[in-house]
């Protein structure tokens, strides 16, 4: 298949407002940091990463969405200016758009010059299958084998980090879980790897089920996950012991509800992709629909809750 590649350079203050509209109209959105922002917001970088920077945006931020071959590009451009046009953006006259066609496979192989094994927690360990014979790992880590293709979820952004060290202290191997909007799959593998076995993903994209279900199948773990595609947890009939969703602050702020409702009593939301205007909003949601928070987490303007249903 054949994709069309949209990128926009634009200040590291508008990732918020374009990551929402262009995920309600695409297939799929990667943002890249300049190494200037990259080296302000991790510690001790020079000697964790090493990265050609060419790979990177020279300044502030590239923003990148797809668009497979069927879709009518000149009419998604026409929305994307509309966007910038109608909203308070900062230095509009500088945001530059670039668009090009690439091969899905070509698209793919693009990780392999930035994505890294890293350290995400205590315990869990991100490394790409690319790496796997190369990675020097210690007998307590946990490894969290990863392909991410176009799909959402490298381990590497705060929301996905953060959610990561909650699965980490929070799953049991008795809990029966679900991950909405699974994206990679990489926190269903991470709670398969905190050893519980009931454990169901779903993501609204088909795209990002199929990316998932390779992940499972590398991870060992594919035959105690029911992968589905689903719309948040409309269609959800079942309890769970935790329900895991990592998207987006009014996408969560919509499954609040229903995530209480389906929740067994004493069981946790571990919810992120919460920017950190929307957290007071949020967790007046939670505790008003009978939710107790338990802790919020922080990093770079993005914030990850963990609430309990008394």
């Amino acid at each position: 298949m054949k994709w069309h590649e949209v990128s926009i350079q634009t200040k590291e203050s508008n990732e918020e407002a374009f990551a929402l509209f262009l995920n309600s109209i695409s297939k799929g959105i990667s943002v890249e940091h300049s190494l200037d922002i990259l080296k302000q917001k991790i510690d001790d970088f020079d000697d964790k990463y090493r990265l050609d920077p060419k790979d990177y945006p020279e300044s502030d931020i590239r923003i990148t969405v797809y668009f497979d071959e069927t879709a009518d590009i000149e009419g998604r451009l026409g929305e994307i200016n509309d966007f910038i046009e109608s909203q308070p953006l900062d230095e509009k006259s500088a945001i530059i758009i670039e668009t090009k066609e690439i091969n899905e496979e070509d698209w793919e192989n693009e990780w392999k010059k930035y994505f890294h094994s890293f350290r995400v927690s205590e315990q869990f360990v991100i490394v790409p299958s690319w790496e796997l014979e190369d990675y020097e790992f210690q007998p307590e880590d946990k490894l969290i084998k990863l392909d991410p293709g176009m799909a959402f979820g490298t381990g590497d952004h705060p929301t996905t980090s953060m959610c990561l060290k909650m699965i980490e202290n929070t799953v049991k191997p008795e809990h029966k879980i679900i991950d909405v909007g699974t994206g990679s799959g990489i926190l269903t593998i991470g709670s398969h790897l905190m050893g519980a076995r009931d454990l169901k993903a779903t993501d609204i994209d088909e795209l990002s089920i199929k990316v998932a279900r390779e992940n499972f199948e590398l991870n060992g773990c594919a035959e105690d996950i029911v992968l589905e595609t689903g719309d948040l947890l409309k269609s959800e009939t079942g309890t769970y012991d935790v329900i895991i969703a990592n998207i987006l602050a009014h996408i969560i702020d919509d499954m609040i509800d229903d995530a209480h409702d389906r929740l067994n009593a004493g069981g946790s939301f571990i919810a992120s992709g919460i920017i950190t205007e929307a957290r007071d909003d949020i967790i007046a949601h939670m505790e008003g629909a009978g939710f107790s928070v338990e802790e919020v987490l922080e990093e770079n303007g993005w914030v990850s809750i963990l609430a309990r249903k008394a």
